[in-house]
């Protein structure tokens, strides 16, 4: 898994590198920063759910152009951090240096809902909070529980995790999953191209046909059978699904309560196993080669065929 996003919304990060550096050297953690709020909400908007965690400084600049810092940069990021939470709670605490926040601590505590933390004199106790708080984050969770399959490509993870959080909130009637699936299916193929194990470029329409290759007799003696057979299912599956046909409404009608769990469990299956399969690249020629001949042999197996 990459590193855990935190939104740090401050105009002058430059003068607490000290912080920024003590958290971010330990490579678990990257700060995204924004100067000002209209940053910061088109960030939340787009991205919300790439991050563990925001920093908010409560006196900031509302719009680039702004020349005076006020409390209503705050009290934006910090509403469409709420407004967002359906897409991903992430927790935050406040960060500042101004004495007038500072003097009333149980005060904001009460009408802003989060921590609050002295700039100037607190950024161990406000480190220590964040860790905490990224620590205890579903995206943390989720990655520790099922670390190996992110570790295949961070251009799934994004995918992955929407995919898993919906697992973990036994969201068992989302049949919005089954796009999310499809699409990692599709880089799926791409990547089995790519490594020499398919001898069928994926053209973005094709799935099946990759997958009946992959699951072809004469592939055995490479694809397991248990991956074979969670290919096709997850194709099968996430094909109906994501066109709104029966498996979609079974799913949404709760008819097949177990539906989405045992499809994103085939496709960890294959997740992980792709992983296993070393990518050097004199194991992607014999892989290669070993590939080009079995669909040579089908295909010649299927001219035999239709002249009969």
């Amino acid at each position: 898994m990459s590193k855990h996003l935190v939104l740090w919304v401050e105009d002058t990060p430059e003068l607490l590198q000290g912080f920024q550096n003590d958290i971010e050297e330990e490579d678990e953690i990257e700060f995204v920063i924004k100067r000002d709020a209209s940053n910061a909400v088109e960030y939340l908007e787009n991205n919300i759910e790439k991050l563990s965690a925001a920093v908010l400084d409560i006196e900031s600049f509302i719009n680039e152009d702004s020349t005076k810092e006020t409390k209503s940069s705050f009290c934006r990021v910090r509403d469409k951090i709420l407004e967002l939470k359906h897409r991903n709670p992430i927790q935050y605490f406040a960060f500042t240096g101004k004495a007038k926040y500072l003097k009333d601590e149980k005060g904001f505590k009460e009408e802003y809902k989060c921590e609050i933390f002295d700039k100037n004199y607190q950024t161990i106790e406000a480190e220590k909070r964040l860790r905490e708080m990224v620590s205890n984050h579903v995206i943390a969770k989720i990655s520790n529980k099922y670390g190996k399959v992110f570790q295949l490509s961070s251009e799934i993870q994004m995918d992955l995790l929407q995919i898993l959080m919906i697992v973990e909130d036994r969201e068992t009637r989302n049949a919005d999953v089954y796009n999310k699936i499809r699409k990692v299916l599709d880089w799926v193929m791409g990547y089995c191209y790519n490594i020499g194990l398919s001898q069928i470029e994926f053209s973005g329409s094709n799935l099946a046909d990759c997958s009946r290759f992959l699951g072809s007799k004469e592939m055995g003696k490479i694809v397991p059978v248990y991956i074979q057979r969670s290919f096709h299912s997850c194709i099968e599956i996430a094909n109906d699904g994501s066109h709104r046909l029966t498996i979609d409404k079974d799913t949404k009608d709760g008819a097949a309560p177990y539906l989405i769990q045992s499809t994103v469990f085939e496709l960890l299956n294959i997740l992980n196993w792709l992983k296993s399969l070393p990518i050097d690249e004199d194991s992607i020629a014999i892989r290669e080669a070993q590939t080009a001949e079995i669909y040579q042999s089908i295909q010649t197996k299927r001219n035999l065929q239709s002249t009969i």
